[in-house]
């Protein structure tokens, strides 16, 4: 019996760090992206998209999927991925404004810094489109003619305190202008009330400039577009000032740091796919890669600019 004891002593202690080191693999199962918002917006393609490549530049490849969870003005999935494991098997991709918007209102129950930051991956310009037949053909003749007729101009935008809203807001402060924001419950609404005559303009997503019936006066991000070269940011005119809208990964807060890891270079590596930024340079995506400590900054500037323009626009105290 002293024997057999021995022997089993001296194989458990063999195979006790094999066993270990099986547990310690990561990832091991499914990882969930959620996405705040319902299937079909711009969020959600660009999840879907790094979830149908993500897995082969993991170290070990397992199924992605993409969990959509909208609902309360993009907090109920923010709050699910606050409250989720810190594991690793549960991210969010999210554009900025549930992190750095959001939070600002009663119906947020976390902040910007309620997350780990991961990567930032693009930019999702926001420009200001007019009609196509419009009388201004640069965005110097339109913002001579608002000065020149204070409170005249109306503009069309998916909400108040939206992205949008506040890009026009950025520039309003910043070049000294008076416009009036005309709200809608979304940017479908929005652009078909600027497509309808009903306002001049409409602050909105680059990628719904329609060519044929529409006509991009002003890109409010920092830089220059891709796919829209000729549109000249506010600091082409002059005016020192941006807004950025941007999408990235971001976790629960205690994420082991081997894990953060793994994940940052993995769909860093997706990112850098050529045929993944063909598509998203498709879609009126501009590549913006960020490593999480820039991340996160980036995220703190954002949520306290906001702040700042919200309370401006008496939307918050």
């Amino acid at each position: 019996m002293k024997t057999l004891g021995k022997t089993i002593a001296a194989f458990l202690a063999l195979v006790a760090p094999a066993i270990g080191n099986a547990q310690d693999i990561y990832p091991s199962r499914t990882i969930e992206i959620i996405t705040p918002f319902g299937p079909g917006g711009s969020t959600d393609r660009a999840a879907r998209l790094f979830a149908s490549v993500l897995g082969k530049y993991l170290p070990n490849p397992v199924d992605v999927i993409v969990v959509n969870v909208p609902g309360g003005a993009t907090t109920i999935g923010m709050t699910a991925t606050m409250n989720a494991d810190p594991d690793g098997y549960t991210v969010a991709l999210t554009s900025n404004s549930p992190v750095t918007i959001q939070p600002h209102f009663d119906t947020a129950d976390y902040s910007y810094d309620s997350f780990e930051a991961i990567i930032r991956l693009v930019d999702i310009p926001q420009v200001l489109l007019v009609q196509k037949g419009a009388p201004w053909q640069t965005a110097e003749e339109w913002v001579e003619y608002v000065k020149e007729n204070p409170g005249i101009f109306t503009y069309a935008t998916p909400g108040n305190g939206s992205i949008s809203d506040l890009a026009m807001a950025v520039l309003n402060e910043a070049a000294e202008l008076e416009t009036r924001a005309i709200p809608y419950d979304s940017g479908g609404r929005a652009m078909a009330a600027m497509l309808g005559g009903n306002v001049g303009g409409v602050a909105t997503f680059q990628g719904n400039a329609d060519p044929d019936l529409t006509r991009p006066l002003i890109n409010f991000s920092q830089n220059r577009s891709s796919r829209h070269p000729d549109v000249p940011t506010l600091a082409d005119i002059g005016i020192s000032a941006y807004k950025d809208a941007f999408s990235g990964i971001v976790a629960p807060l205690g994420i082991p740091e081997d894990r953060l890891e793994i994940l940052h270079d993995a769909f860093k590596q997706a990112l850098e796919d050529p045929e993944i930024q063909e598509v998203l340079k498709g879609q009126s995506f501009e590549i913006a890669y960020q490593g999480p400590d820039d991340y996160a900054e980036a995220l703190k500037q954002d949520f306290e600019q906001n702040g700042r323009l919200l309370r401006r626009a008496n939307l918050i105290d």
